[in-house]
């Protein structure tokens, strides 16, 4: 994607459209990241970020979080119930159910203002995603949480620091383009059209030897 070519995974599609819409339409969100990036890697240094770089953006991390939590890539995630489970006071899953949990809507439940999008609830301060943690199902819960999640949250905050730094953007806004549609994770109903322009003096070499 950064030489030009098309995405190649679904991965890849929501984070190019999910992460520019929402940079786009919260600009004190980009200026923050772009200044904390600014002042851990540069471009002109020609050179990989490294897993340290990395966990040291505290507040890009925050960000792709709430990205997840905003707009979760994968909506739903079927189980099979391995015995009677009582959903509520009237009403048990039987075993055998195939039941399908809404990781989109338990991702608004519980959080503070849960509409808005906010990273600063996954600050140590505030700490929601510890707080609410049983509502933030991206990565499943309890022994089914994937293990893989700490590498699965590297990709978009790799992509988010390189992108904003690099690049410069501006979306072409449309009625209902914050709609969302499933296809079949979610993504912008109008497509997304992003004009991109270069940030830096020149894109960095990267050389591995």
């Amino acid at each position: 994607m950064l030489q030009g070519e098309d995405p190649s995974c679904l991965i890849d599609f929501w984070m190019q459209e999910m992460v520019v819409t929402l940079l786009d339409s919260h600009p004190d969100v980009l200026r923050k990241v772009r200044e904390e990036v600014s002042g851990i890697w540069s471009p002109e240094s020609d050179v990989l970020m490294t897993a340290e770089q990395l966990r040291e953006m505290k507040y890009t991390q925050a960000v792709a979080l709430e990205v997840v939590r905003y707009r979760p890539p994968a909506t739903l995630v079927p189980h099979i119930a391995v015995e009677d489970f009582p959903l509520t006071e009237w009403y048990t899953i039987p075993k055998g159910s195939i039941v399908f949990p809404s990781v989109y809507e338990s991702s608004f439940q519980g959080f503070r203002e849960a509409d808005r999008f906010e990273p600063e609830r996954f600050s140590e301060e505030r700490q929601e995603d510890v707080i609410f943690r049983r509502n933030y199902l991206a990565f499943g819960a309890g022994p089914h949480q994937c293990v893989g999640q700490r590498y699965a949250l590297n990709h978009p905050v790799l992509f988010i620091a390189m992108f904003v730094t690099l690049l410069d953007f501006k979306r072409h806004r449309a009625d209902g383009c914050d709609e969302i549609m499933y296809t079949p994770t979610i993504s912008p109903k109008d497509g997304c059209m992003v004009f991109l322009t270069r940030r830096c003096p020149r894109y960095p070499n990267f050389t591995l030897n």
